[in-house]
C-alpha cells in the first residue's frame, strides 16, 4: 500500500515538474484582457491543447492558470488574475535552448486577449 501511495505522489510531482520554478523568472508577457478569468483561461487552454496534449487549465473565482509542456522541451505557464475590469495575464516560459524558439504559445495567448 505504501508503494502505491509513493508511486502516486511521484507521478503527480513529475507532472507538475515542468512548470516548477517558472514564476521565479521574468514574465515573457504581461497584458490586460477585457475577458473574465474563466473565459480567458478556457480560450488559452483550448488553443494550447492544440499545441500540446499535456495542456491544462483551471480557474476558480478571481484567478486561473494554464500550463503546457511539450515533447520539444517547452514549459509554458499563464497566470490570470481578475482586476475588476477584466483580467491581468502574465506568461512565463522556458524552452529548450538547443532548439529554435517556438513562439506559437505566446501568439495563442495573445490571440485570446
Amino acid at each position: 500500500m505504501k508503494r502505491l501511495v509513493l508511486i502516486g505522489v511521484c507521478t503527480v510531482l513529475s507532472a507538475c515538474g515542468g512548470t516548477h520554478g517558472l514564476r521565479d523568472e521574468n514574465p515573457n508577457l504581461s497584458s490586460h484582457t477585457d475577458k473574465n478569468v474563466a473565459s480567458y483561461v478556457e480560450c488559452a487552454r483550448a488553443k494550447w491543447a492544440a499545441l500540446s496534449p499535456a495542456a491544462a487549465g483551471s480557474s476558480k473565482g478571481e484567478e486561473g492558470h494554464v500550463s503546457a509542456t511539450d515533447k520539444e522541451g517547452a514549459h509554458e505557464l499563464l497566470d490570470v488574475t481578475s482586476d475588476g475590469k477584466g483580467a491581468q495575464v502574465t506568461m512565463y516560459e522556458r524552452q529548450n535552448m538547443k532548439k529554435n524558439y517556438n513562439s506559437r504559445y505566446r501568439e495563442e495567448a495573445i490571440s485570446c486577449l
